[in-house]
This record gives C-alpha cells, structure tokens and sequence, in this order.
C-alpha cells in the first residue's frame, strides 16, 4: 500500500488496507469489523461506500485496527475529520492541520498546488497579467489592478505562480504563462479552495458597482420563480454559454484588459407548496 500520506480519502484508504489484507489471508469485512470492535459485520464497507460515517470512538477503533500509530495515526484522525467536515471554514483549518503535519513529515499533500492557486484572486489575475508586462515591477503591476492589492501581495502571487509551474521567465527575464492547465487534483481539497475564489470574486464584483465605470462594466440579473426542470434547462444553457466564451476568448488574439465573468444561480427560498390549480 502507499503511505497514508499520499491518500486524500480516509475510505479509499480502508478499503486499499481490506483488500491487501484479503488478498494476503482471506480477511473478511467480518474480521474487519470485528478487530475494530462492530457487531455489524458490514458496518466498515459501508463506511468505505460512503453511506455512513466514523464517530469519534470509531476512529480510534478502527486505527487500531489497522495498527496506526504515532503520526500516520495523528494524519488518519485529520483525514477522518477533514472527510466528514461540513463547514468550509472548519473544513480550511483541518487541512491547514494535515498540510503542516505531512509537510513536517516531507510529504505533499495532493492537491496542495491547486489549493494555493485558487487560495487568492490575485493568483489567475497575474497569470494572465504578468505576461503582457515586459519589466514591470510587483509595484507597478499593483497599481494595474482595478482592485486594491499591494507589491508584497503581488510578489508572492509571482513566486507561487512561478513554484507551480504556471508563470516561468524567459531569458531576458519577461514572464511567460505555462501550458500546463489547472487540473482538479484532490477534488474535495480544490473544490474546498474553489468556493473561498467565488467568495472573493463575488466580493469583488460588489465592489466593481463603486469602483468600474457602467460601461466598462455588466452586471445584471433576474429574481425568478421556477421549476425543477426549468432549473436544469437554465444549468444547461450556462453550460452552454460558458463553452461559447471560451470559445471566443480562445480565438481573440490580444489581451487589452483581464476581466472575470461571473455567472450566479442561486435559492433565494426553500421549496415552496406546487400551487393548486383550479380547472
């Protein structure tokens, strides 16, 4: 099996550990379960199917049922936990937590990449921004943004670009965006990383309503009462239009200005009673 460290699912991790041990000696989810202390013979593959979770108690049961100890039983409690999290805010502190142990460890969480990138808007701003800048300082890049940021802040956005392979120099020094595309990597890492970019963009998109003139800017919407099957034909025409932007972005040859585009679709209710109808 890998190191603990090198899996970013407490289940997938159970369930490679059950099928080397299988493999090896015929070990049963019955054995499992029952090292871990479960009268329920299923109970674990249930775990690893998804369709129930750990408690506190469990967790230690089961890790000593795998016989972790030390700091792959310290990772295994954050991955647990990680896993099963709910908020987005909680969720950050744990891999926070799981990042500082593996790196004390020399070990790279996967997905810690696409975590940075997506960690601050600054980050896609100067991909794409930082190429048509020939000689810029981090200053004078900082006073290009529409929004405020500073040199510090655009400093470490070049050097983290540049660590991960989306920004390098040529050799007069310009900089140059990388091919290499942001993939998913860890999903429940990137898309944890994800939601705190559409947080700042939104965030940012208020500000534009005081900041960016009306007519460099559009920002409009629409307050609807739909159905269900009206909202998955709504999800599919911004599907759509979103592979048409791209489509036109990837055939414009210059880049003028670097802008973001936000499409939002979102509940302003709960589900409301389907009205009566009277015939």
């Amino acid at each position: 099996m890998k190191p603990l460290m090198e899996y970013t699912s407490y289940r997938i991790y159970i369930r490679d550990f059950y099928a080397e041990r299988k493999e090896r000696s015929g070990f049963t989810w019955r054995d499992f379960a029952k090292a871990a202390g479960y009268s329920s013979p299923v109970f674990l593959k249930l775990v690893c199917d998804g369709k129930t979770n750990l408690s506190e108690a469990g967790i230690e049961r089961v890790a000593s049922a795998m016989d972790l100890v030390g700091i792959d039983l310290q990772y295994f409690r954050l991955l647990v936990a990680f896993d099963q999290e709910k908020s987005s805010a909680a969720k950050k502190k744990i891999f926070a937590e799981m990042r500082a142990l593996a790196n004390d460890n020399s070990f790279a969480l996967v997905g810690e990449d696409q975590y940075d990138y997506y960690g601050s808007w600054l980050n896609p701003v100067l991909r794409e921004m930082a190429p048509r800048l020939n000689g810029a300082t981090p200053a004078q890049m900082a006073g290009e943004l529409v929004f405020e940021s500073d040199a510090a802040h655009v400093k470490n956005s070049l050097k983290l670009l540049e660590k991960n392979g989306f920004l390098e120099k040529d050799e007069q020094g310009h900089y140059v965006q990388c091919n290499r595309s942001v993939t998913t990597g860890n999903i429940d890492v990137t898309s944890l990383a994800i939601r705190e970019m559409h947080r700042q963009m939104g965030e940012l998109g208020v500000q534009s309503l005081d900041h960016v003139p009306v007519k460099e800017r559009d920002v409009s919407g629409l307050t609807i009462g739909i159905s269900e099957a009206a909202y998955e034909k709504i999800i599919k025409e911004i599907a759509d239009f979103r592979r048409r932007v791209s489509s036109i972005v990837m055939e414009d040859t210059g880049k003028e200005r670097v802008y973001r585009l936000n499409v939002q679709l979102f509940p302003l209710t709960n589900t409301l009673p389907k009205e009566e109808r009277h015939d």
